[in-house]
């Protein structure tokens, strides 16, 4: 499970270089920061939870613009499962449909069933009850295209910073004065 999980990790150059022609799809993690060795304090103390199965979840996001999931929180809980060779705990987050969108395709989707059951009744009425009723048939591509509705992921959304890089550094530098600092970020 270790190798497994370590293949899935998206390694990049230290100065934050990731090559896609190598890494491609939604199953792989990147890190937003180096991963902690085996034997960073951190990680061992993670590891005996591990172990026994009381590892807290690791953080995922799911960005489409990158095709695969960050880690947000738990770094180090995802080197010590690494390490322990143990699945760990995930909780991703993705952004889903909307109401107004899941309301419609359901109401698009009953309509469907509907309209198939009628089709399948009047197929009954004309050939007797050799014909099944249709519900066995019409029934399960119904229940796909609901779960689908309610479960499937959308594009994340991400918007260009105005000024650009040098406007990013300047933030992140703010960001890790004020953490260093003690203070908290306005807002």
């Amino acid at each position: 499970m270790g190798e497994y999980l370590d293949s899935l990790l998206v390694e990049g150059h230290p100065d934050g270089y990731v090559d896609w022609f190598v890494h491609n799809g939604s199953w792989e993690i990147l890190p937003l920061r180096p991963m902690p060795a085996a034997d960073d304090s951190r990680v061992k103390a993670y590891r005996k939870q591990a172990r026994e199965g009381t590892l807290p979840p690791v953080l995922l996001w799911w960005v489409s613009g990158l095709d695969c999931s960050l880690i947000l929180d738990g770094h180090a809980r995802l080197a010590a499962a690494i390490a322990e060779s143990v699945e760990p705990p995930m909780l991703q987050l993705i952004r889903t449909a909307p109401e107004d969108e899941v309301a419609a395709g359901t109401e698009r989707a009953v309509r469907g069933y509907e309209e198939e059951l009628a089709r399948f009744a009047e197929l009954r009425a004309r050939h007797g009850a050799l014909v099944p009723d249709g519900a066995a048939l019409a029934g399960p591509p119904l229940a796909r295209r609901l779960r689908d509705l309610d479960t499937g992921r959308r594009p994340a959304w991400a918007w260009p910073l105005e000024g650009g890089e040098a406007e990013w550094r300047a933030l992140a530098d703010q960001v890790a004065h004020e953490a260093t600092d003690g203070s908290r970020p306005a807002g």
